[in-house]
């Protein structure tokens, strides 16, 4: 049974939310622009917070998260934090730990593949480790053969429910055989288990588990060992640990320091320490080889958009709320008369915004599911929705929702329920400078958001532009980068296959391709000060390297087949490693013992432009080619491409051609800038959308308070001319000072952004005046419409009107 109070209350909600729908039917122009402002800027803040909830989200699918470690490993010499670490460190800490529970190290099997239908099939990210995967991490084991241990064997695969269905469609993939091909060799596998597909929100996946052993084999060959397990001087494993409930991680970090002098030596190059699984995505940015990883910069960056997005939609219901006052003056003043509280009146207005909003709810949900494709494609991931995640969602959603809704009524309310009664009855309502200066602000601090967003977008652009258009040090066109994997067995039968097509100027081999992601770093001794040592770069190649990519030799020569030394005893160096090593006269100095200096060659970007030019030994590789970059005739790329790819079937049939051209490179390389750059600018159209909607109202309810003083100008003489004029001037000064608002910051903020890069643009003036430009014509073009029709007015009406 209702108590009297709570009957009350619903009556009185009721009774609020009946008069809001009365009024928002009445003010329709009011409700449509603040609908549209509304539905937009929650549509753009639902997608992002999409995003912001998934991002935050990785690795809440494990769910001993808060015990699962991943061992990181600190090079004292080259000052640089990796995650790889000794395939033996793993069951080291599981035997020397008792607070660790499990332990595996892991790494990814290249180039391991599955036979379906008599056709090898490339499996995405299949891993090799030990069965204490499937405790550590939540990977629900379907079915077994062997529940303690399904890697147990040599020839054991555990496949996900994907692979299962792909290779076994409709029958108990468990205890069957299936052909693999591992390390370039045919073998027979053995199903395990099926485990459930791991989440797309979480940083550690595979499509299947093989046995640890798999990756010993082809390190050993590729550096000439055989204790590869054993060694604690190669570090190309993940280790994860899971730590018992009780278990200190940071003592267990202190302990560390005698462990490395135990079993490394008594002057370790390294320094292992914890990084727990709910920190692996978000906060690996100085952690090198650190795989799937988010960004908390671009989190911060899209959250901030959203709000100054919102803020701009909630100024646009304030503006109208005051600006359509003058017609709710007295219904307010007669509420007041009798007898109605400041609070109960508050409360009226506050349901009238929240009412508002949540009516456009369903829209902004219709608007944030059909943009979902394209800003996928923007923020360069599955903006999926996460079953596990719906919660959070919905309540997210709703709270902004109502959120938005308050924060756009609540200055509203506190105004209306301060008139005065007597006032608002004799229609003596004051709208003084104060009002006036307070409209102006909000309507200056929209332009303020917008032109940030246009100069940030602009600046953005340059940058990206002149990313993709610097000179690198080398030919940045008609170059072609073909991918051959590691280990390809026919190296120099496909480069001669290549140098016989006509359109080929030259071609060579390299270790990696350019830009260079990776880095392969040592210390070399200062020449002059033998106690200091410098940070080097290295990067190996094969003949004709420098000539085919177009750098230029400054001292001495390139290597050559003429001299038999310099496979394994020449080096190049770049200008920057002679002047940090402090060579003078370098042709012909010794590096070492082993390797001579034969030339210079000019400084070229190994990197991107956000990394500076590094000291650089370049030396020659006949082991380690795994690409061929092509010079070719320009234009004739089309016609070349089925050429190379026929000489590739020739050697390898089985494997798919790929390849890429530098200028490809370069854009992909640049992506996250170009995308930057699209989200600010389609930011900055929303923005001025929604103040364009604001200012659209605003303009058409002062003209229409203004009836009066314009039928008064007009009979004192006043032309059409100067009564527009009179509009637009006050706007024009608006816009004029939210642009020199808007450059400090501008300044301060993107100057922060281009911090990122080594090498950037300047920020030219220009970039100001035409984020000044294109909001001083939509401002002016809005507020023209209602401001011509005022000035046509017929006089006689006009003075009628009041």
């Amino acid at each position: 049974m209702l108590t009297p109070t709570l009957f009350h209350s619903n009556k009185m909600i009721r009774h609020y939310l009946k008069t809001a729908f009365r009024f928002l039917r009445r003010n329709k122009l009011y409700t449509i622009i603040n609908a549209l402002g509304l539905s937009i800027s929650l549509a753009v803040s639902f997608i992002i917070l999409l995003f912001v909830i998934n991002e935050f989200s990785y690795n809440h699918c494990h769910k001993n998260r808060k015990q699962v470690y991943r061992v990181v490993n600190y090079y004292k010499e080259f000052k640089i934090t990796m995650a790889g670490t000794p395939y033996v460190l793993a069951k080291t800490l599981k035997d020397e730990f008792p607070q660790v529970e499990r332990a595996f190290h892991v790494r990814n099997v290249r180039g391991f593949k599955l036979k379906l239908n008599d056709e090898f099939i490339a499996v995405r990210s299949p891993k090799a480790c030990n069965s204490d995967v499937f405790d550590i991490f939540t990977i629900p084991i379907i079915g077994s053969l062997l529940n303690e241990d399904p890697l147990q064997e040599l020839n054991s695969i555990v496949i996900s429910q994907k692979l299962a269905d792909q290779f076994f469609p409709g029958e108990d993939p468990v205890g069957k055989e299936i052909e693999g091909l591992i390390n370039n060799t045919e073998q027979i596998l053995i199903v395990n288990g099926v485990y459930e597909d791991i989440p797309r929100n979480s940083t550690f996946r595979a499509d299947c588990f093989l046995n640890e052993r798999w990756t010993l084999d082809p390190l050993n060959q590729s550096f000439g060992v055989s204790d590869m397990d054993v060694n604690w001087t190669y570090d190309f494993w993940n280790t994860w640990i899971l730590l018992s409930r009780d278990a200190d991680a940071a003592e267990l970090d202190d302990q560390f320091e005698a462990f490395e002098l135990k079993h490394i030596s008594e002057d370790p190059h390294v320094h292992y320490s914890l990084q727990n699984l709910a920190d692996v995505y978000l906060k690996s940015a100085d952690i090198a080889n650190t795989g799937m990883a988010g960004d908390i910069k671009n989190i911060r960056l899209f959250s901030t958009v959203a709000l100054l997005i919102l803020l701009i939609a909630a100024i646009n219901y304030i503006i109208l709320s005051i600006a359509v006052s003058t017609g709710r003056a007295k219904e307010i003043g007669i509420r007041k008369t009798a007898g109605a509280s400041i609070a109960r009146i508050q409360n009226q207005v506050l349901s009238e915004s929240i009412l508002l909003s949540l009516l456009v709810l369903p829209v902004a949900l219709l608007f944030m599911w059909l943009a979902k494709p394209a800003a996928e494609k923007l923020f360069q991931t599955s903006l999926e929705v996460i079953r596990a995640n719906m919660v959070i969602y919905v309540s997210f959603y709703l709270l902004l929702t109502v959120f938005i809704g308050l924060a756009s009524g609540l200055y509203a309310s506190s105004y209306l329920s301060r008139l005065k009664v007597l006032d608002v009855l004799k229609q003596k309502m004051s709208f003084g400078r104060k009002r006036r200066f307070f409209r102006s602000s909000l309507i200056v601090l929209q332009l303020v958001i917008f032109c940030s967003f246009v100069s940030g977008t602009l600046i953005i652009r340059s940058q990206y532009q002149y990313a993709i258009s610097k000179n690198p040090g080398y030919h940045m066109h008609d170059i072609l980068q073909i991918d051959l994997g590691r280990g390809f067995p026919s190296y120099d039968a496909f480069l001669n296959g290549i140098r016989s097509i006509p359109d080929v100027k030259m071609a060579a081999g390299a270790m990696d391709g350019l830009p260079m992601n990776g880095y392969m770093t040592f210390m070399q001794p200062h020449f002059q000060d033998k106690e200091a040592k410098v940070k080097m770069e290295g990067f190996a190649v094969d003949y004709d390297f420098l000539e085919t990519m177009g750098m230029t030799l400054l001292e001495g020569r390139s290597f050559s087949t003429d001299y038999g030394s310099d496979l394994e005893h020449s080096m190049i160096l770049n200008e920057t490693a002679v002047r940090e090593l402090g060579i003078e006269d370098p042709i012909g100095q010794k590096m070492d013992s082993l390797h001579t200096i034969i030339g210079v060659v000019k400084d070229f970007n190994l990197h991107s432009i956000h990394t500076e030019i590094p000291p650089l030994v370049i030396d020659m590789t006949d082991k380690y080619l795994n690409y061929i970059l092509v010079y070719y005739q320009p234009g004739t790329l089309d016609e070349l491409i089925p050429k190379l790819e026929t000489e590739w079937l020739k050697v390898e049939p089985d494997k798919p051609f790929a390849s890429t051209t530098i200028e490809e490179l370069f854009i992909d390389t640049y992506s996250s800038e170009k995308n930057l750059c699209t989200i600010l600018s389609i930011a900055a159209l929303f923005a001025l959308l929604i103040a364009a909607f604001g200012l659209l109202g605003l303009t058409l309810f002062v003209a229409r308070s203004r009836t009066h003083e314009i039928g008064i100008k007009k009979v004192y003489g006043s032309s059409e001319q100067a009564i527009v004029f009179s509009f637009l001037r006050s706007n024009f000064l608006m816009v004029l000072v939210a642009e020199l608002l808007s450059i400090p910051l501008a300044l301060y903020f993107m100057g922060k952004w281009l911090n990122n890069f080594q090498y950037r643009a300047d920020i030219g003036w220009w970039v100001f005046v035409i984020a000044f430009l294109i909001a001083t014509l939509v401002v002016l073009l809005t507020v023209s419409i209602h401001a011509i029709k005022a000035s046509r007015i017929n006089p006689v009406d006009a003075l009628r009107y009041e």
